[in-house]
């Protein structure tokens, strides 16, 4: 009588083991579809590129993309549209604000820039400012292996600096305004990744893309009259271009969500700096006037040491199971991959007007 209890039990164990596998499984399929929708993203841009977009009027189209796949999503979900208290709801306003400041200045530091080392100055940065505030506001602690990694990217960070003041060629002012830029995008960035988090702890992910979304559509769209003069009159491919680089980058940003939910602030932000070796790679590619000299490259390499050391720091740090210690990694390295093209195709679209 007891044999059929026992094959019972087998069949549950199996069963649990295959919902494990499928849940271990979900972060390396998220990230091959990220991979491959950031792919397709750069043939949109290369294509797109042709009917000379002006900077703000392509931000307006990717947050209006973005706005109708949180829409979507939304529909689909239904989260809560507010939080429950006034904490939260005024967390929300701040990271509504906060986001589409950051991602402005990040575009902008891409136009004074090459996108790898605009890019190495702000990821190597942020996860400083981001561990500093995830302590004050959160209380996150890291470790001191983690400690040294954020140390080493910020002497990464020194060194691109230098490289740049080194090689530049154009006026003083400029090459001042090319290393602040980017600093100043990675000091509000650094805010956004710790609110964000903190919102998510109370409130869904969707509802905050959904505030950051609707503020920043027509912020974009003001920006773009105040300073651009809009090109409206394009071809139905060139627009369904301008649409899959934005459903490509929306979905991203979806993604981007998933890895706050598993993981610490500053953690997740260092990790994403190693998006910059990537960046280089495709400024050689795509934009080959871009190269980058001895001096940055070794500053870029030194980051990546830093963001070596702090995924070691969180290995021996991590509590959690194996596998949520897997995915933990896996997550922000996936995001660090795929948005690597984001920086240099919105370059692309810039240089090519």
């Amino acid at each position: 009588m007891t044999l059929p209890v026992k094959n019972d039990d087998l069949e549950e164990d199996a069963s649990d083991e295959k919902k494990a596998s499928l849940r271990a499984a979900r972060g390396p399929l998220l990230s091959l579809g990220a991979t491959i929708l950031f792919a397709l993203s750069a043939e949109f841009t290369a294509l797109s590129s042709k009917g000379g977009i002006p900077r703000f009027q392509l931000l307006f189209f990717l947050r209006l993309t973005q706005l109708l796949t949180v829409l979507v999503c939304m529909v689909i979900f239904r989260p809560k549209l507010i939080g429950e208290n006034r904490r939260q709801n005024g967390l929300l306003l701040l990271e509504t604000i906060n986001n589409n400041i950051s991602t402005t200045l990040v575009y902008l530091s891409f136009t004074y820039a090459a996108p790898g080392i605009a890019f190495g100055i702000i990821q190597g940065s942020m996860p400083l400012f981001t561990a500093c505030i995830g302590f004050i506001f959160l209380k996150e602690k890291i470790g001191l292996i983690p400690c040294c990694g954020i140390l080493i990217s910020i002497i990464g960070v020194a060194l691109v600096s230098f490289g740049m003041a080194n090689q530049t060629t154009d006026s003083t002012h400029t090459m001042i305004v090319s290393i602040l830029l980017p600093l100043a995008a990675a000091f509000t960035k650094g805010p956004d990744m710790v609110l964000a988090r903190a919102i998510m702890k109370d409130v869904s992910g969707l509802t905050m893309l959904l505030y950051i979304t609707l503020l920043g559509t027509p912020a974009e769209l003001i920006l773009t009259y105040s300073f651009e003069t809009p090109v409206w009159a394009m071809s139905a491919e060139t627009a369904g271009y301008i649409a899959g680089l934005g459903l490509s980058q929306a979905i991203a940003m979806l993604f981007f969500v998933g890895v706050l939910k598993v993981e610490k602030a500053a953690i997740a932000v260092a990790l994403r700096a190693l998006v910059v070796p990537l960046t280089i790679l495709l400024d050689y590619f795509f934009l080959s006037k871009e190269k980058v000299d001895l001096i940055p490259c070794c500053g870029i390499l030194v980051s990546v040491t830093g963001v070596a050391l702090v995924s070691v720091g969180m290995a021996h740090l991590e509590t959690d199971s194996t596998h949520t210690m897997i995915v933990s990694i896996l997550l922000p390295l996936a995001a660090a991959f795929t948005k690597g093209p984001d920086m240099v195709l919105t370059r692309a679209i810039v240089n090519l007007r």
